[in-house]
């Protein structure tokens, strides 16, 4: 890739949040996983992917990334994702690399394989996906929503990539695609009837979903399928949180 990325973490924390109550935090980006806040590695991972070129930080409060080296570019987050997103897109320009900074598993090597897929296929908007069957293999007991396509089942990896000024269509429908993520048939319906019935009788693929989204935002759409299971896992709740230091700690002890 010859291009550089701005990539824009979104680490604003809703109010009441589990994670960071449990922590004794007030964000639950901030949560200590050996030696290194959570925020800390997503920022780490992203510094050290190579075609990322710049590294911005949505929170609600900027004093919150006091403790963090080297110290990031900050803009302060609206209380919704999309509205977030579309400032940071009018103010930082394309493309645009969207990672929430509670992935705290995040790797350079995960980045690199997501812009270059997406890049290679052409989109205007990318969203990175592992298979059930690459997470549940390695992870049988993680707690994951899965989105079943009649390829399999499939969940997010909080990776998204808006590679063009154009891809500022998508967003208007990025509110449905957050309103619905625990209710994919609500998502489908949203896309069109034709991709709802598919879903409905479980004839509805991942390319095909994506085909039709594309025509609902007028941008090609793409789902970049990443073979890594610790893409999947976010910290959303204390299991998680135990899972992703179990991991950490597994990595650091075979240094």
């Amino acid at each position: 890739m010859s291009e550089d990325w701005t990539a824009l973490v979104l680490a604003a924390s809703r109010a009441g949040d589990p994670v960071a109550i449990e922590e004794n935090v007030s964000n639950k980006t901030l949560v200590d996983v050996h030696g290194r806040s959570v925020l800390q590695r997503v920022i780490d991972a992203l510094d050290e992917a190579p075609n990322v070129g710049r590294v911005v930080v949505a929170i609600e409060d900027v004093s919150l990334i006091r403790g963090l080296d080297p110290k990031p570019e900050v803009i302060k987050a609206s209380n919704r994702v999309v509205e977030t997103v579309r400032a940071a897109l009018e103010q930082l320009g394309s493309p645009l690399l969207i990672v929430t900074g509670d992935h705290a598993l995040l790797t350079s090597e995960m980045v690199e394989r997501f812009l270059s897929e997406s890049l290679k296929v052409g989109a205007g908007v990318s969203v990175a996906m592992a298979s059930e069957s690459v997470i549940r293999p390695a992870y049988p007991d993680v707690k994951r929503t899965y989105i079943k396509f009649a390829d399999g089942g499939y969940s997010g990896c909080n990776l998204f990539a808006l590679a063009s000024s154009g891809a500022n269509q998508a967003l208007d429908f990025w509110h449905e695609i957050d309103r619905n993520r625990k209710r994919p048939w609500a998502f489908f319906k949203a896309i069109d009837l034709w991709a709802f019935i598919l879903y409905a009788v479980r004839r509805l693929t991942l390319d095909k979903a994506m085909d039709r989204l594309s025509k609902k935002i007028g941008v090609k759409a793409a789902v970049i399928r990443m073979p890594m299971p610790e893409a999947a896992i976010d910290v959303d709740k204390m299991s998680d949180l135990e899972l992703v230091r179990k991991i950490i700690g597994g990595r650091q002890n075979s240094i």
